[in-house]
């Protein structure tokens, strides 16, 4: 008898499954500035945090080490949102410290990364143990989530079996993610489902952002959502303004990036102007995560990354197409 994965879960049912937290040593203090009223860009690009002085921060060279000075001067420039990939490595008196001054610049929290396990086959397995990791992990994201006020958590595929025929891992997919869905709307979580291409991470079973629609779109929960990354897309498949037109119903969440490089828009070969644009007039009034490296070292590059944006920060534009 299969059990119905509602009831399952409403009766206590999710293993638990202790995950290891990584302490991280304390950060020096930087400096705490607020934003000119008015200086917001009309977007929200939400730029990344670093996790130390040898995995830089978008803007470390003016916030420092602490993630926390690092939020002050993002605010301080105009940034309404911030994103972390390494929120849930941080230890617990960082990640409140980073949640206080969140909520002190009046900013909002984009994604933090629910899948600390993405180099092996997990959501595409029909295995009863793999699920109740994969649901475990979201009780566990949203401790980590409610202390920085995250609602988007991203969620990764993992890789592909070798051996099952792709569309079963499909709808393998879909089904893990109605039961990992159901615990994150308990949780008041969004699963942010992201294509990654599969030149960077060879063997992702989710490379391109319409399969990741099509996944997201047969799981129909408002707890799944889908994060169109126009980097990972443009190496995977490009189009990528049709592309949003065809996703647009299920996008909960954007990241960029230029390509080659993975580098701040303006430098490669993406027309980030007209994504900008595109994102403007259809009304996306969510994060748009900067998740790339500064092209150039330094404050100077930092402030070149800030003007790139204002340069590329559609303001004005109407909201019909």
């Amino acid at each position: 008898m299969t059990l119905d994965r509602r009831t399952f879960i409403a009766s206590g049912g999710v293993a638990a499954i202790g995950a290891a937290s990584l302490a991280m040593p304390g950060m020096a203090g930087a400096q705490n500035a607020t934003a000119p009223a008015g200086n917001a860009f009309s977007l929200k690009f939400a730029p990344h945090l670093g996790l130390n002085s040898t995995t830089d921060g978008m803007f470390r060279h003016h916030g420092g080490d602490d993630p926390v000075g690092q939020v002050a001067f993002m605010a301080e420039v105009g940034f309404r949102a911030i994103e972390d990939n390494f929120m849930k490595i941080r230890d617990v008196d960082t990640q409140r410290r980073i949640g206080r001054e969140i909520e002190r610049q009046g900013l909002e929290m984009g994604v933090v990364v629910n899948t600390m396990v993405y180099d092996r086959p997990t959501f595409v397995l029909d295995d009863e143990a793999e699920r109740q990791r994969l649901m475990q992990e979201v009780h566990d994201t949203a401790e980590v989530a409610r202390r920085v006020g995250s609602t988007y958590v991203t969620t990764l595929s993992g890789t592909a079996h070798p051996s099952i025929p792709r569309d079963i891992q499909t709808r393998n997919m879909i089904e893990n993610l109605k039961w990992a869905g159901d615990v994150a709307a308990q949780e008041g979580l969004i699963l942010a489902v992201e294509p990654i291409n599969a030149k960077g991470w060879p063997g992702t079973f989710v490379t391109n952002v319409p399969h990741g629609f099509m996944i997201v779109d047969a799981v129909d929960m408002d707890s799944v959502s889908l994060i169109y990354d126009f980097y990972h897309q443009q190496i995977d498949g490009g189009d990528l303004l049709d592309t949003l037109d065809t996703v647009e119903s299920r996008m909960g969440y954007v990241q960029v990036a230029d390509n080659p490089g993975r580098v701040e828009p303006g430098v490669g070969e993406i027309n980030y102007g007209s994504i900008f644009a595109a994102l403007k007039r259809k009304g996306f009034a969510g994060h748009i995560g900067l998740e790339f490296a500064n092209s150039i070292e330094g404050k100077k590059g930092e402030l070149a990354v800030i003007e790139t944006l204002r340069r590329l920060d559609p303001v004005g534009v109407e909201a019909s197409r």
